[in-house]
């Protein structure tokens, strides 16, 4: 009887929260007086159940709180944006850009957006992911675009995780032709691979394009791995920038800035990249482990090269859930080595969510090893927790 009563009281609950109730083809072919009865029946049985319905009570769930948590399970929010994509039309080169999609919630429960993640780091976005949104409620996801280092059509990508069931993710888009000043070719200075004691030599040109100026007012760079200097030339300059020998081995990434008359780009940056061998090679230099359910753990795996004999001593990591730091992460990573080559190692790595917040993860692995020139190498890694 008792598990009757509470389906009865959880069918009523579903039908008026739907908006069913009257009306409901089920209740207009029910006999007469029977919707009367079971709701007299209803009241005898809380009557005569009063003392088992307290000792619920002090477990913290009555049969309101079950019904409740059931029409939670059965019904969720469901996302909708006025518009997936904008578009900036032309813009100069160094304009910050915003843009905010509005969103309303017309599921039949409750939406919660978990997250927002961008196709890279000149995109943002922010989004309320303590807020839940009760149906018809609205709310906004606001972009921000920094094209400094960007020239041309460009296109860019936000994905909003939410906790709707059959379509979770959703991807806003946004695009722009940004319009330059002048010319830079190449538009980075790329070493490729080269070993740590040969360094390297690159050139680059930056000229006004026709009805500009362009005049370098002064050059700032990291001076402890590049030389940079330069020289007039055909109505432009030539950068001459010189790798330095025997950089920490690793991925180098650099930037020259160039400081300069342009209004809309006072400061040209200029990326300079090279990877630089060692002892000891790591590949990728890069994960991502995806999206990780509560719990639930991601695998991947880093492969350890290195040109003599080598130990790996420890792996450690640094993790911002939301760019907060992590300060415990001893739970949310296991490290198992997989070969014991003495020239090669592969490592497979569990990254767990056993957090109680979802969100973006940006974080940073630390393979310590015995070369004494490579003794901490780092690899990046991104992921989300739902």
């Amino acid at each position: 009887m008792r598990n009757q009563t509470l389906f009865a009281a959880l069918a009523f609950f579903l039908m008026a929260i739907t908006g069913s109730l009257a009306g409901n083809p089920a209740l207009a072919a029910m006999p007469a007086g029977q919707g009367e009865a079971s709701m007299d029946e209803l009241k005898d049985d809380a009557d005569e159940d009063s003392v088992a319905d307290t000792a619920k009570e002090e477990q913290g769930e009555t049969e309101k709180d079950s019904v409740l948590r059931a029409a939670r399970q059965v019904y969720l929010g469901q996302i909708r944006f006025d518009e997936n994509a904008f578009d900036f039309g032309r813009i100069k080169r160094g304009e910050k850009l915003s843009h905010r999609f509005i969103f309303k919630n017309i599921g039949k429960g409750p939406l919660k957006v978990q997250g927002v993640h961008a196709s890279c780091g000149c995109t943002a976005a922010e989004v309320n992911t303590d807020k839940e949104y009760a149906p018809q409620d609205s709310g906004a996801v606001d972009i921000t675009f920094d094209t400094t280092d960007f020239n041309g059509s460009v296109v860019k990508t936000v994905t909003v995780m939410t906790n709707e069931r059959q379509v979770p993710d959703r991807t806003l888009s946004i695009r722009a032709i940004v319009v330059s000043e002048f010319e830079v070719t190449p538009p980075l200075a790329d070493f490729g691979q080269l070993l740590s004691q040969n360094g390297g030599t690159q050139q680059i040109f930056i000229k006004a394009l026709p009805g500009q100026k362009f005049v370098i007012e002064k050059i700032r760079f990291n001076a402890e791995a590049l030389q940079v200097s330069s020289s007039a030339k055909d109505g432009g300059y030539l950068l001459n920038i010189e790798l330095k020998k025997n950089v920490t081995p690793g991925f180098l990434k650099e930037t020259i800035h160039v400081k300069n008359n342009s209004k809309s780009l006072p400061e040209l940056r200029l990326p300079v990249r090279a990877t630089i061998r060692g002892n000891i090679e790591i590949e990728p230099r890069y994960l991502e482990f995806g999206a990780i359910s509560p719990t639930d753990k991601s695998s991947r795996s880093v492969t350890v090269t290195g040109l003599q004999e080598f130990e790996i001593k420890n792996v450690r990591m640094d993790l911002n859930l939301n760019g907060a730091k992590i300060k415990d992460t001893s739970t949310l990573l296991k490290v198992n080595p997989v070969s014991t080559d003495k020239l090669k190692k592969l490592i497979a790595l569990d990254l767990m969510n056993k957090t109680e917040k979802a969100g973006s993860v940006h974080g940073r692995l630390f393979i310590e090893t015995t070369d004494p020139q490579q003794k901490e190498i780092p690899v990046d890694f991104y992921a989300f927790f739902r």
